[in-house]
């Protein structure tokens, strides 16, 4: 399935919480959250493509983890890694980020490791076996042991982190 193909039924929500925000914040921090295989690089990619409704993609930035990537002149993106030393409430990327982007997306299975604080938590999951075919998909034989590690890692019920909406999707 290709991204231009995905529908989201939660989306017109997310962009009305946003909406809110934005009219007494400069910009919107969603951290996106849920076990791995459950779709967060999936959305992000979605996001970098189509924006969100009324967003443009343009005004849409989207941290994967630890990687962010930036359009860079018309069709050249640049990638930008920046490695988790401890709670750094994303500044370096923010440091790195144009003043148009105005919607943060922060894509992480435990994003307590980062940031402490967010506006939006968005939670994604999926019915195991659709996730468990991903994973396989993903690592394979070729890292048998992350594998293991991904597939048995426990939900996480408490991500330790204050915010002020909490929205939670079926992808």
């Amino acid at each position: 399935m290709h991204v231009k193909d995905m529908q989201y039924d939660f989306l017109e929500e997310l962009e009305n919480k946003i909406e809110e925000i934005l009219k007494n914040k400069d910009r919107v921090l969603v951290s996106v959250v849920g076990k791995g295989g459950t779709g967060k690089s999936f959305f992000g990619k979605y996001l970098r493509n189509r924006g969100l409704g009324k967003f443009s993609r343009r005004v849409i930035a989207v941290i994967d983890d630890r990687l962010m990537k930036l359009d860079f002149l018309f069709y050249f993106q640049r990638r930008i890694k920046i490695p988790r030393k401890g709670i750094d409430e994303l500044q370096p990327f923010m440091k790195k980020m144009p003043k148009r982007k105005k919607i943060i997306f922060f894509m992480n299975a435990t994003p307590s490791e980062r940031i402490t604080q967010t506006d939006i938590l968005l939670k994604l999951s999926t019915d195991e076996e659709t996730r468990r075919q991903r994973l396989h998909q993903r690592y394979g034989s070729n890292n048998p042991e992350t594998l293991k590690r991904i597939l048995n890692a426990d939900e996480i019920s408490e991500y330790h982190i204050t915010y002020s909406y909490f929205l939670e999707a079926s992808v």
